[in-house]
């Protein structure tokens, strides 16, 4: 198995998400990390079966959001890892 579990279900990346995780240096098991050490972080309402968490890390935090899909090539359901993005934290300065 090349993919990691989550839930009892594999994470597959998206084209778009494989871009992500290239492009930031991350891979599917700092997703898996992510998934299961992080909190919930919605910007904005999710569909229903859709999972948006985030980690922080030092200075920068690292979000992920998947969704429950059917893969036709495994024919299984599946995780799809629709967006990874790494974002920093900003100090909020203290007005005197």
């Amino acid at each position: 198995m090349i993919y990691p579990l989550y839930q009892r279900l594999q994470l597959i990346p998206t084209r778009a998400a494989m871009n992500e995780l290239y492009d930031n240096n991350l891979d599917l098991y700092t997703v898996l990390n992510v998934l299961e050490n992080g909190y919930d972080c919605y910007k904005s309402k999710r569909a229903k079966g859709t999972i948006e968490r985030c980690l922080d890390e030092k200075r920068i935090t690292i979000r992920v959001v998947v969704v429950k899909s059917f893969n036709y090539s495994l024919n299984m359901d599946v995780w799809a890892i629709t967006h990874v993005g790494i974002t920093s934290k900003h100090k909020h300065k203290v007005k005197k």
